[in-house]
This record gives structure tokens, C-alpha cells and sequence, in this order.
């Protein structure tokens, strides 16, 4: 990616320093291979493969952005090369002179591009989102839970996810009972294919041996979208004798199958939203009956403004939210503004998000499964950053 400068005049008599004078995009290493070393035995024992770390071309490749106002900058990090893309061609010109106190008002800057919809899009209006009220945060001396309206709670439950993590292992029981005595809020488990091959047998006594493991607490399960219509309805009858708090994307949210499944009525409850990128696919799903259980990722949702419409639109309809972790600080500050009733918990990746963290001088840590929510100005640190020169750059006169 090479250097990019644009000129475009700055918003004529505005001086206030939330205004952007500049956009900026800094390459990060990328995340590192393996698991983090602060895990605990018992979990790292039933890690499976491959391990977490470079799997992912965005996190090998990957960057922090930059808006710069008048001597304070908002931040927005890690972001994927493709994102960054997006913004340099579609939106970084037009933000320049956006005041980012107005986040309502991004929507309406002028944009060069075609990318509106879809995954990488929405991507890149989040990170640009999620900058702005960073920027506004810091410009302004307020917490991003402040600008919201106010923190309602200081710290916030953590549930953890053992996605990184195999089932089957024969460390996995000790796995959830160390979750479970970690005071972790719940624990989420993958439904590998392998396993749903296997059969609902397989699966119940795969499962049954966790759930014993978990004691008193709560049980969730991912099948990530894997389950053919037949696999996942054969396994609804094994999920509700687990007694599981949710279960998540047995099929596409939406599709014709997963509304077979909600016609089951099998009483397990279905949760989905964080893949739901377009608002109006969000709109359906929260609408349309098709949810019990409302997921929202601040980063891939449109950003922090949407999140809280969707959270607030769930809550009205009776749903709880329960933000997806991939955007860690941007959760916290939507669950610090919202009642536990609203958003009981926020998503803690055991294998993931330790190494996400890894980017700030001060990494977010669990403390007996419970999460801080920032008080002081910005969504979260300013990221290390290893270079001292920005991939892009576009600014204002």
C-alpha cells in the first residue's frame, strides 16, 4: 500500500478539535502465532488447530487508522489491508472537515467509491465510526460512555468463548470447569463438523460431559453456520437437554432453514446478529421473529451509534444483547451505557482476544470474569505503533 495525499478544503469556520483535518492509516505486526501465554493450563491443554495467530490474512495483515484533528487524533485498531482500502478510496477524502462530535452525520459525508454494502464495507464505515467517537472522546475529555449518555455500570460480566478450543479433547472438561470457577459470566462452545457428523449421540455425549463440567453455569453452543437443515434439526432436542442458555448460527440466520428450526419449537433459545452487516438485514432479523437472542459486532455492524439503535430496538422487542468480542473496547462502551438487562454480558475470545490486546500499551484483562468499562477519554489506548511513517495519508488544506 503506498502513501496517498488528497487536498480538499477544510469546513470553513469550524475550529472546534473534533473536527478531521487529516486520515491516516499505520501498519501493525502482525498478531502473533500460537497461543497467549497468559493462558491458563487447563485451557491452553485443549486448544485445537490451527492455532490462533496468522490463520487469518487479517491478522497478518493489518493496521491501525488515524483521524487527525486539531492536536488530538481518534484511533481505530486492528483493521484488515482490504478495509483500509475501502477508506482510502471510498471515504477518507470525504471525511475531511466531518465534524466527529456529529457521528450521525458521517453517513451523509460524500463518498468516491462504489463499496456500500457487504462484509468489507461496513468494515470500513465502522472503523471510520469507531474513530470518530474515539476522536470526539478524546477531543472533548469525556469517556465514550459519557458521550453516550453516561456509564451506567463500571464493569461488565464477561462470558467466555471456547472457540479456539476443541470439545472433544480430553482436557476440555477441566477447560469448562475452569471457566466456570474463573466467575466467568458463561462459557460458549464450537459445534466442529466433525462432531455434528458424528451424530446427535456423539454430540450429546461430547457436550454432556461439558455441561457436567460447567456445574451451575451458563452453556452456550456455536455451530458457526455448519449444520445442514437435518443435522441441525436432529440436534435441537439434544441442546434442550443440555439446558443451553443459546445456541448460535446452527444455519445462515435468515435462511429457509433456520426458520424451520424456529418453527420447532423445541424451546432453545437462537441467537445471531453479528454477521448481520446491512441494516437492513438487521432490520429482518429483529423484526421479522427470527431471533430470540441479538448479537452485534460495533466493528462489522456500522459502528457504535447503529449498535446502540439495535441494542435498543432488541431490548424493545423483549431480546437481550450480547455484543460479539472482535471489537472489544467499542462492546464495552456500548454495554457500560446499557442496564445488564439489555446487554447481560460481552464476549471474552480465551484465545483470541489476548493477543488482539496485544496491540495496546494497556491491555484489557478479565478480573473474576469481570470486564472494566474505560471511564477516561477514548475508546481504548492509542496502539503501539512499530513505524514511524503512515501507509496513507489524505489531508486538508
Amino acid at each position: 500500500m503506498t502513501t496517498l495525499t488528497v487536498r480538499a478544503p477544510a469546513q470553513a469556520g469550524v475550529a472546534t478539535k473534533t473536527v478531521v483535518r487529516a486520515v491516516r492509516a499505520w501498519q501493525l505486526p502482525p498478531q502473533p502465532a500460537g497461543l497467549p501465554p497468559e493462558l491458563p493450563e487447563q485451557v491452553a491443554a485443549a486448544a485445537g488447530e490451527p492455532p490462533a495467530g496468522p490463520a487469518w490474512a487479517e491478522h497478518r495483515t493489518r493496521f491501525a487508522i488515524e483521524l487527525v484533528g486539531d492536536g488530538v487524533s481518534g484511533w481505530q485498531a486492528p483493521v484488515a489491508e482490504t478495509v483500509v482500502q475501502i477508506i482510502a478510496d471510498d471515504l477518507a477524502a470525504g471525511l475531511i472537515g466531518h465534524d466527529a462530535a456529529a457521528p450521525r452525520r458521517l453517513t451523509y459525508r460524500p463518498k468516491a467509491g462504489r463499496h456500500r454494502n457487504g462484509t468489507h464495507a461496513r468494515q470500513a464505515a465502522s472503523a471510520v465510526e469507531l474513530a470518530c467517537w474515539d476522536l470526539a472522546s478524546r477531543a472533548t475529555g469525556l469517556s465514550v460512555t459519557g458521550l453516550l449518555g453516561g456509564t451506567i455500570r463500571p464493569k461488565v460480566p464477561a462470558y467466555a468463548s471456547a472457540l479456539g478450543l476443541d470439545p472433544s479433547h480430553a482436557s476440555a472438561p477441566e477447560a469448562a470447569a475452569w471457566i466456570t470457577a474463573a466467575g466467568f459470566w458463561g462459557q460458549k462452545w464450537p459445534l466442529p463438523k466433525p462432531l455434528i457428523l458424528a451424530g446427535p449421540r456423539a454430540v450429546a455425549k461430547t457436550l454432556g460431559r461439558l455441561r457436567e463440567a460447567a456445574g451451575e453455569g451458563r452453556f452456550m453452543v456455536d455451530a458457526l453456520g455448519r449444520c445442514r437443515l437435518d443435522e441441525a434439526m436432529q440436534l435441537l432436542p439434544v441442546l434442550a437437554d443440555l439446558q443451553v442458555t443459546f445456541a448460535e448460527e446452527l444455519l445462515p440466520p435468515g435462511s429457509f432453514g433456520w426458520h424451520r428450526l424456529r418453527a420447532a419449537g423445541t424451546g432453545v433459545p437462537l441467537a445471531a446478529g453479528e454477521h448481520a452487516v446491512d441494516e437492513a438485514e438487521q432490520t429482518r432479523l429483529l423484526t421479522g421473529e427470527a431471533v430470540d437472542v441479538w448479537q452485534v459486532d460495533p466493528g462489522w455492524s456500522g459502528g457504535l451509534a447503529r449498535s446502540l439503535h439495535t441494542t435498543e430496538t432488541a431490548a424493545d422487542l423483549g431480546m437481550a444483547t450480547f455484543p460479539h468480542g472482535d471489537r472489544l473496547p467499542a462492546a464495552l462502551a456500548l454495554a457500560g451505557a446499557c442496564c445488564r438487562d439489555k446487554i447481560p454480558a460481552v464476549e471474552w475470545h480465551l484465545t483470541l482476544e489476548p493477543l488482539r490486546q496485544q496491540i495496546y500499551p494497556a491491555p484489557v484483562r478479565v478480573e473474576d470474569g469481570m470486564l472494566s468499562v474505560r471511564t477516561v477519554p477514548g475508546l481504548a489506548e492509542a496502539p503501539t505503533l512499530p513505524v514511524k511513517t503512515a501507509v496513507l495519508e489524505v489531508t486538508g488544506s
